[in-house]
């Protein structure tokens, strides 16, 4: 096993040329851009998408901070093994500062960390989201890319990140459940929070017509019934080195990253990534806080 891991990461290296021009791209770039990962349904590798790009993003050059947002069920650091001492609980409670929780992940990666079986957690007050704003506001510009793992459904809290996100990346399937429930969620975004654009990630499917058709059928009603653009990202193959990587609590693309899914993964970070400072988004890091604030006073949320 050891003998194949180093095979595969020497081989990642030849297969990635070294952008020297990343090294500076953070002194570039005005603002943080900042997605949340949403899927309808749980089981839908979500979190394993945002980790995975996460780690993608940071081998080019990136720095990357992840907010594990599934607050009162955290597994961002149990899949990638970190042992974490301190939370977002900590945070809220006034114990320590966002800073003393961060924990080093994979690559350079950075983690937020949230706390796993608080109730409170999960449906925060107003008061909370404020403090959470405040202490996220002592980041703003230290990382080129934020990406929030929200929790899986249509819950308040769910809602409430991925409508102050710049970007909302949707995690799908091609089972009819994913489906039904990937509509759900962008049907709320849309009609509740206005939102007009959302990103498709196809995960865990055969092959690319597999990711293709299921993006199709999901446009398809889209179309039908709202009224909101959805741009496809491309899909991830179903491989069996992913649950390897989850059963040994490390990023795929940390063990295995050029299997099946973890140059699926790459290529995904790679057009997300180059299409930094062309896209137009909704804005960085302070758009983010502004959001949450509008949120607060429109939504009462």
């Amino acid at each position: 096993m050891k003998e194949s891991y180093i095979t595969e990461v020497e081989q990642s290296k030849k297969l990635q040329p070294v952008n020297t021009t990343k090294k500076n791209m953070h002194q570039q770039r005005n603002s943080t851009r900042v997605i949340s990962f949403t899927s309808g349904k749980g089981g839908v590798g979500k979190t394993n998408m945002t980790i995975n790009l996460a780690v993608a993003l940071a081998k080019a050059g990136n720095k990357v901070l992840i907010l594990d947002a599934d607050l009162g069920l955290a597994n961002v650091d149990i899949l990638l093994g970190i042992t974490t001492k301190y939370t977002l609980q900590h945070v809220l409670n006034g114990e320590r500062t966002i800073d003393e929780i961060i924990v080093d992940g994979p690559t350079g990666v950075s983690v937020i960390p949230a706390a796993s079986g608080v109730e409170s957690l999960s449906n925060l007050g107003t008061e909370e989201k404020m403090l959470l704003m405040d202490a996220l506001d002592n980041l703003s510009l230290e990382f080129d890319y934020l990406l929030i793992d929200t929790r899986a459904g249509i819950s308040s809290d769910v809602m409430f990140f991925n409508a102050a996100s710049a970007e909302i990346f949707v995690v799908i399937n091609n089972e009819p459940t994913s489906l039904t429930d990937a509509y759900a969620v962008i049907k709320v975004l849309a009609n509740n929070y206005n939102e007009k654009s959302f990103s498709i990630i196809s995960n865990d499917v055969k092959d690319a017509n597999e990711g293709k058709q299921a993006f199709a059928c999901l446009q398809r009603s889209v179309d039908r019934f709202l009224k909101v653009k959805l741009s496809y990202l491309g899909h991830v193959p179903t491989d069996p080195m992913v649950n390897e990587a989850v059963r040994c609590q490390r990023a795929l693309l940390e063990v295995h990253p050029s299997s099946r899914a973890g140059l699926a993964v790459s290529a995904i970070a790679r057009n997300i990534d180059d299409g930094f400072q062309l896209q137009k988004v909704k804005g960085g890091m302070q758009f983010f806080f502004k959001r949450l604030l509008d949120l607060e006073v429109s939504q009462g949320i």
